[in-house]
């Protein structure tokens, strides 16, 4: 929680997959002023019975929380929500990191949790890692890096278990 009261929070919304259905959660989530951090979905193939789904995390007040669920669930596109806080053990934080050196063991430790850590590519002065564990547990490491200027890239995705 940070000064201002507001929590870390998780949304995965199952969702009819047609156009429209991302803007409109987009939408509910910038009428109420709250900035979606980070957004990752799919869709499914044409011959698959399921629609779609999308994970976004956010940051406000429980009380804010409370209104964001009561609007994306009136939407007619979305089938389904589920709401987690971002610490919870549901989830699960991938990460394609490029750094500009070898991580050792001790760069990639989690502290309550195992961590994955695959070296995907190596050219050069580039190392590119796959890295997944518990949100948490992925931003200890990711924050020492960034601290230290490893972090070339980084892209991430939030799943709900």
């Amino acid at each position: 929680m940070n000064e201002k009261g507001e929590c870390h929070w998780v949304f995965r919304a199952h969702l009819v997959d047609r156009v429209g259905a991302l803007t409109s959660i987009a939408s509910a989530f910038s009428n109420e002023g709250v900035s979606i951090d980070t957004v990752v979905g799919h869709g499914m193939e044409e011959e698959m019975p399921a629609d779609g789904s999308v994970v976004l995390t956010f940051f406000c007040n429980e009380e804010k929380k409370d209104i964001m669920v009561r609007k994306v669930r009136r939407l007619s596109k979305v089938t389904s929500l589920e709401e987690k806080p971002y610490d919870s053990k549901a989830l699960r934080k991938s990460v394609i990191l490029e750094s500009t050196r070898k991580l050792v063991p001790r760069d990639v430790a989690g502290e309550e949790t195992f961590l994955t850590c695959e070296l995907v590519k190596r050219e050069d002065e580039q190392w590119i890692y796959f890295l997944t564990g518990s949100p948490r547990e992925i931003d200890r490491v990711l924050i020492p890096l960034a601290k230290e200027g490893v972090i070339k890239d980084v892209v991430y995705s939030i799943v709900g278990l």
